[in-house]
């Protein structure tokens, strides 16, 4: 008896370590990324196609915080020049779908204008997928 407690033991270490190396491999946002990802950064490109005044901050965007809700996210970014908001203060859609593996039904993206100069990515799941914030071989449908 005393034995297979062991290797069940044993066997459940292992699973974790694997399962651990696992995620140590997949491109998810972690904490302490100061600058915007690669996910981010395509989808402020695809964004900046209709608001071309954000192109030039878009590199040099300084992350505030990320908060993963399961279904999406929000990335806060520190506030912009007060020259950048003399264009547009309303929220602007990305125009085309995200693929995303593991989310069935796609995802989509808003960004918004905080009145503090700052700005929000949205990223969202449609029918309330599940997402665990993987971006590992995401791509952006052409519009």
């Amino acid at each position: 008896m005393r034995r297979q407690i062991i290797h069940l033991a044993l066997g459940s270490a292992a699973a974790l370590l694997t399962s651990s190396a696992r995620a140590e491999n997949r491109s998810a946002m972690k904490p302490g990324q100061l600058r915007p990802n690669e996910f981010e950064v395509a989808v402020l490109q695809r964004i900046s196609d209709d608001l071309p005044c954000i192109r030039p901050y878009i590199l040099k965007l300084h992350v505030l915080s990320r908060e993963f809700t399961g279904v999406g996210s929000y990335t806060n970014f520190a506030a912009l020049p007060e020259t950048f908001f003399g264009s547009s203060k309303s929220p602007i859609s990305l125009t085309s779908g995200i693929s995303m593996p593991g989310v069935a039904n796609g995802m989509g993206a808003m960004l918004f204008f905080e009145a503090s100069r700052s700005l929000v990515l949205e990223t969202f799941t449609f029918a309330d997928d599940f997402w665990d914030g993987d971006y590992t071989g995401f791509s952006l449908q052409t519009t």
